[in-house]
């Protein structure tokens, strides 16, 4: 063999070496990227449920992101829950919160939430991401808006997940003006021409919304533009309240099991909220 030939064919090899060392390399800091183990998901149920009703998304969640730590918090209608040092794990956690009185309003499970959070917060927990079905998803939004809350005192949210969210009344709740159930956007102002307390409380403090926080709304059509309850309309009220800076998803799910209370266990539904923990 000449010299000619042996330096073609070591330098071929020496090429092979490179690139399959580059595609290791590649692949485990793409697999460092994609995992977060160490993150601290709460999951919040809606009015009148349990912590059973976030059981379905905390089993996808726990499953995409390797989070061994997960626990069901019950919190009392005075807002008091029990928890240790020892059930917060600095290495991930999956929180079930759950109000055991079902009466609780909006305003008193963001008061308990924050307590909660603050609690963490004191555990090392720097970070969390928010996961709310319905009025779940009315409270982790009033949580953000909320300056009380945006201080070291408390972790920073990086991730809120909105599942079929009354933003703006519903079409099956007691009371309800029935104006509601064919809402529609004022030429004038540009918003809502019927808005309820919520979103007036939204739209008024949405500047306090942190532009990083990183937004998925998702909601039901069973073909109606509702999901038996909610309106598409109310839950799509949110696109109001982001910046444009703001990474907002907004995903409409349609066919099986997409009515209020079994879209929160929709297999599709499951899997992108896991993979959007997951980013």
């Amino acid at each position: 063999m000449t010299f000619t030939k042996k330096w073609v064919i070591l330098t071929v090899v020496f090429i092979i070496v490179i690139v399959t060392s580059m595609v290791v390399i590649l692949n485990t800091v793409g697999a460092k990227k994609v995992r977060r183990g160490n993150a601290t998901i709460v999951f919040l149920h809606g009015y009148g449920s349990s912590a059973r009703a976030s059981n379905k998304l905390a089993d996808a969640t726990q499953s995409r992101l390797s989070i061994r730590n997960r626990k069901v918090i019950r919190i009392n209608r005075d807002g008091k829950f029990k928890i240790n040092h020892q059930q917060i794990s600095r290495a991930g956690n999956i929180f079930q919160l759950e109000f055991t009185d079902k009466q609780t309003s909006e305003k008193d499970e963001t008061k308990y939430l924050a307590h909660f959070m603050k609690t963490l917060r004191m555990q090392g927990i720097k970070t969390i991401s928010l996961s709310g079905h319905s009025m779940g998803a009315n409270v982790g939004l009033r949580y953000n808006m909320d300056k009380t809350y945006q201080t070291t005192a408390y972790p920073k949210v990086d991730k809120l997940v909105t599942i079929a969210a009354p933003f703006n009344m519903g079409i099956n709740y007691p009371n309800m003006k029935k104006e509601f159930q064919h809402n529609r956007i004022n030429k004038k102002t540009q918003l809502p021409l019927y808005q309820d307390d919520n979103f007036k409380y939204f739209y008024k403090n949405r500047y306090n919304l942190n532009p990083q926080l990183a937004i998925m709304n998702i909601f039901g059509d069973i073909g109606d533009q509702s999901d038996g309850v909610v309106t598409n309309f109310s839950s799509q009220a949110l696109r109001f309240f982001v910046s444009k800076k703001q990474r907002y998803i907004e995903m409409s799910v349609t066919g099986e099991h997409v009515q209020h209370s079994q879209i929160r266990d929709n297999q599709t539904v499951t899997r992108q909220v896991a993979e959007f923990l997951n980013q």
